[in-house]
């Protein structure tokens, strides 16, 4: 399986002729809309989700009821899934975690909902939370920026993840300076960070 980073949070996989688009939102490029046989979305907020580009591809998408609320006009396209949940997108096996995006501000509670998505037992794209997988996985990816977003969490979380390496994301807002940091943060010497600039691809076995 091949794994492309796109801006901010947004990343396709692509095998067996099939290409699965996670989180296309307002800062994706266009290159990330040129292919895709399914779309997993994991909460409504504009970096993650381009209604109108998303929209513009006839592809079924699998996301949370919050999200759907925005794409009634896609139809049946839509597919509501939330956490336990597991099933098949483009032939990828995705299974559905967590329920809740994490807290920016106290007074603001829980701003929406927040599905994480597990693919093929070796991608876990958490979106914007801190939401675990029950299992070990080859690729973490990691939230590194965000209003909602700390340090010693964010470590915190990557360490209790079983995987064989980490992919940084939700890296908008950092600086080249920022995200330089980040390696020195989050590897370790049983498995490797991977600060991927937009467009750049890694091998998944």
């Amino acid at each position: 399986m091949k794994l492309t980073k796109f801006a901010h949070a947004c990343v396709r996989l692509e095998k067996d002729g099939k290409t699965l688009l996670v989180d296309p939102g307002s800062f994706s490029e266009d290159a990330a809309f040129e292919k895709a046989d399914a779309i997993l979305v994991t909460h409504e907020h504009q970096d993650h989700l381009d209604v109108d580009r998303v929209a513009a591809l006839d592809v079924p998408v699998y996301t949370n009821a919050g999200v759907a609320a925005q794409l009634t006009a896609l139809g049946d396209r839509v597919h509501v899934v939330a956490g336990g949940q597991s099933f098949e997108a483009a032939g990828f096996s995705v299974s559905a975690y967590g329920k809740d995006h994490a807290v920016i501000l106290p007074e603001w509670g829980v701003p929406c909902e927040n599905v994480g998505f597990l693919i093929d037992d070796a991608v876990y794209h958490p979106g914007d939370s801190f939401t675990l997988p029950d299992r070990a996985v080859h690729t973490t990816l990691v939230p590194i920026s965000g209003p909602w977003f700390s340090l010693p969490p964010a470590v915190e979380y990557a360490r209790a993840i079983k995987s064989d390496q980490m992919v940084g994301i939700h890296d908008a807002l950092l600086s080249p300076v920022g995200l330089s940091m980040f390696a020195r943060f989050f590897t370790t010497d049983e498995r490797p960070y991977l600060g991927l600039a937009p467009g750049e691809s890694t091998e998944i076995s």
